[in-house]
């Protein structure tokens, strides 16, 4: 399956510079993705936008930082990097991807029990869920024919309204 985003595991450039490549969050279209490489003989840590699909296009926007027409990673200073807390980041995607599933798995199910059925609403057991990542899920659900009417918080738990088609 293609990407809808320049996938950060192919951004080498510029040739020589970036080795031992390891993509540590991949926010995936429209986000960031941040990595540990080695650059120029050094330990370092990029991070780039990740780019996406123009929808009325349909050509790929390849990101950011780009030189010479390629994409390529910024490099952070350490300072920087010492200040970033990185198990957040890492465990946003990790609830974007479980919120993901759970909503797919859960319509997929109700289209089996409720042809009929265009709406329902799903509980995730997670609290401040930010804007960000509640946009990054409505994006990837809506290639599914997903969309997220309405998102509250309720005690520990978020609740995601969506309909489907």
């Amino acid at each position: 399956m293609e990407k809808s985003y320049i996938d950060p595991k192919t951004v080498l450039s510029p040739r020589g510079s970036v080795k031992n490549l390891e993509i540590l969050y991949d926010g995936g279209a429209g986000s960031f993705s941040l990595a540990k490489l080695e650059w120029d003989g050094r330990d370092a840590h990029g991070f780039r936008w990740n780019g996406y699909t123009d929808r009325k296009s349909n050509k790929v926007n390849k990101g950011s930082p780009i030189s010479t027409g390629y994409p390529v990673w910024m490099i952070l200073p350490t300072e920087i990097v010492q200040a970033m807390d990185f198990e957040k980041i890492i465990n946003r995607k990790t609830l974007n991807q479980r919120v993901l599933s759970e909503i797919k798995t859960l319509v997929e199910s109700k289209k089996i029990q409720d042809p009929e059925g265009f709406s329902l609403t799903y509980e995730a057991d997670a609290t401040g869920i930010d804007g960000n990542v509640i946009e990054e899920i409505q994006e990837a659900l809506m290639s599914d024919n997903i969309n997220i009417i309405s998102v509250k918080e309720k005690g520990n738990s978020t609740l995601f309204n969506v309909a489907y088609s």
